[in-house]
């Protein structure tokens, strides 16, 4: 077999080459995989055949001596691609043990990615993060012996880009930046950070509409998982990529602002005009769901049932609002339809349910302004569509 050095790549695939002939492991078995990777990581010593089996058929009875012959003969055959005889050449046994052989020369992606991340010096560190392509042996996701080290190459991924990007900003060489976070994006697709750093060099580079498309990928990917929106440093920055655009459109992130509520505890209170457009709305839904949809009138009138003196009635209905306020769920709406009466919009809410909340609002009246000389009364009827 030729002695020139094997190139062996483990980060986002698995493959062996030398000299333009190439043995890929991936989209082998899965315990072929594992048997060479194992191998050539710890290549520095010979591995017992029960040290193999065990790593091999965990989730099983333990293999005979046999099964994990014919394994090792599979992967010299597949290692037989690279030249004949390469697979006794580069698979040792002896007394019982199997061993990668270690004094044929080989460059393993993943090692001289940790020799380059120790250096001090940028420019290997930037050699260190072009191989870094992918996850460390992606098809052993999750494998006992395959994942701390996975977890740690990918840290030390991160903690080098991010070392390395506020210096390449400093020099404005924003190109650089753009294709290093470009790269660590698709392997972390929810960091604001990284994000940021994209966005940034974008705006720099004026590519305006390339930095809207990275935050409304983000945004969406957030939503999709978590159903959060971005930051508001992120969103300060789709801003300033919307300067070029029409002045007079509105931004997604501009429409989203408007639209959402501001917080705040309980029911939705509003006029009665937009409250009608509310129950049309829910009305609708329920019709197409089957959910039930209630309203419930709240009136106050004063002692045997005569009207309150005017300020009085103001008093107790701006007290009943915030009864109201309180008592209801943040899904439900009211809105003032008189001078005397509250209407209430109940989703979800049978005749009973209906009931049972009026009920708590008139005893948590009663309980708050004991002297008050209003008097309530309710009704609960359903609301119907009309479709």
């Amino acid at each position: 077999m030729d002695a020139t050095p094997l190139q062996i790549q483990m980060f986002h695939e698995f493959t062996i080459r030398q000299t333009g002939t190439q043995c890929a492991v991936s989209g082998r078995s899965h315990k072929l995989y594992l048997l060479l990777a194992y191998l050539i990581w710890e290549r520095k010593r010979p591995i017992p055949s029960e040290e193999l089996t065990s790593l091999l058929w965990e989730e099983t009875a333990p293999a005979s001596f046999n099964a994990l012959k014919a394994l090792v003969h599979r992967a010299r055959t597949c290692l037989d691609q690279l030249s004949e005889g390469a697979g006794r050449t580069l698979l040792l046994s002896r007394e019982g043990c199997y061993q990668w052989n270690p004094d044929f020369p080989i460059r393993l992606d993943a090692e001289e990615f940790l020799r380059l991340c120790q250096s001090g010096r940028r420019a290997r560190r930037l050699q260190a993060l072009s191989l870094y392509r992918g996850s460390f042996l992606p098809s052993l996701e999750g494998h006992p012996w395959a994942a701390p080290t996975a977890e740690r190459l990918h840290q030390l991924y991160l903690t080098t880009l991010l070392e390395v990007l506020p210096q390449l900003a400093e020099e404005e060489r924003w190109q650089e930046v753009v294709q290093l976070v470009g790269c660590a994006f698709g392997l972390e697709p929810f960091r604001e950070d990284l994000c940021r750093w994209e966005m940034e060099a974008l705006l720099h580079l004026n590519r305006h509409r390339e930095a809207a498309r990275s935050y409304e990928g983000l945004q969406e990917r957030l939503l999709t998982r978590m159903g959060v929106l971005p930051s508001d440093q992120l969103r300060e920055l789709y801003r300033q990529s919307q300067r070029s655009r029409d002045p007079r459109a509105v931004s997604p992130v501009t429409l989203l602002e408007r639209l959402q509520e501001p917080p705040h505890p309980g029911a939705l209170i509003c006029e009665y005009d937009f409250f009608r457009i509310v129950c049309h709305s829910m009305a609708r839904m329920a019709g197409r769901s089957g959910e039930p949809l209630h309203i419930a009138l709240i009136s106050i009138t004063g002692p045997e049932d005569a009207p309150l003196p005017r300020y009085s009635l103001d008093r107790a209905m701006d007290n009943l609002q915030g009864v109201i306020l309180s008592r209801l769920r943040r899904g439900d709406a009211a809105a003032r339809c008189s001078a005397s009466q509250f209407v209430l919009l109940l989703p979800q809410a049978s005749y009973e349910n209906g009931q049972m909340i009026c009920s708590r609002i008139l005893r948590a009246f009663a309980r708050q302004f004991p002297h008050s000389p209003a008097r309530l009364q309710i009704s609960v009827q359903p609301l119907l569509s009309s479709g």
